[in-house]
């Protein structure tokens, strides 16, 4: 493996201390999580970086990359609807992880029975995965600013859920 994919693997290994921290809802440790979460999304910008300029590109990595954001991003949007339970977070976070599913569902499917399909990441899938761990990020820490903070969160992760839709089509 290169060095590029154990930074695809970390973001793996970082939801399980985002999970924990966020479930204890102490306001220190929100922000902490928050930084993790931070630090975890930038390694998904960090990876394809570092195998591009080292000239490490593999198979393998871009499936690690791939794993990593669709389990970064649907495991903690599924924790956070276990958590605080709100329609209003639960439907556009269902939106979310049906589009991954689907999406992972469909490169599965070319890449086994169309073979000469280039299934690569696309600027609008790479602005999605953006969006979506802004309004994701913003949602973690939203408990900690008040109402109008949890209503700008709650816009944003119906702006990403949208713009899933969009990306999908």
């Amino acid at each position: 493996m290169t060095f590029s994919s154990y930074v695809s693997v970390i973001r793996i290994i970082l939801i399980i201390p985002i999970i924990i921290l966020t479930n204890l809802q102490e306001s220190f440790l929100n922000f902490l999580a928050l930084f993790l979460f931070i630090f975890a999304a930038l390694t998904d910008f960090l990876d394809g970086y570092i195998a591009r300029k080292t000239n490490t590109e593999t198979k393998i990595g871009a499936f690690l990359d791939l794993l990593a954001d669709k389990l970064f991003v649907c495991i903690i949007l599924i924790w956070l609807m276990i958590l605080y339970k709100d329609p209003l977070f639960i439907m556009p976070a269902t939106i979310m992880i049906s589009r991954e599913l689907i999406i992972s569902s469909l490169r599965q499917y070319i890449v086994e029975f169309k073979r000469n399909i280039d299934v690569g990441v696309s600027l609008i899938g790479k602005s999605k995965t953006t969006f979506q761990f802004f309004s994701i990020g913003a949602f973690i820490i939203s408990s900690e600013f008040g109402h109008w903070f949890y209503i700008f969160s709650i816009t944003s992760i119906w702006l990403a859920s949208i713009f899933s839709i969009f990306s999908l089509i």
